[in-house]
């Protein structure tokens, strides 16, 4: 699993993203995506998802220690 989070929404956005989790706006600056990719193995049987949450839920799921770096860059 990886997170990133988004600096700001983008001109065309017109309203706050939507927390995946609890259903509340997100303003751009707070939003983390978190995302989840299966192993070859598990290919069939579940698909790569992204989930846009706030950065609360993302503490209530236990996702406490994130690495603050882009998406696709490397350590």
């Amino acid at each position: 699993m990886s997170s990133t989070t988004d600096p700001a929404a983008s001109a065309d956005d017109l309203a706050d993203p939507v927390c995946d989790r609890c259903g509340d706006p997100v303003p751009g600056e707070r939003v983390i995506r978190l995302s989840s990719e299966p192993c070859s193995a598990l290919e069939g049987r579940y698909a790569a998802v992204t989930k846009v949450c706030c950065p609360d839920c993302v503490a209530a799921v236990g996702m406490l220690a994130l690495e603050a770096r882009a998406h696709g860059e490397s350590e």
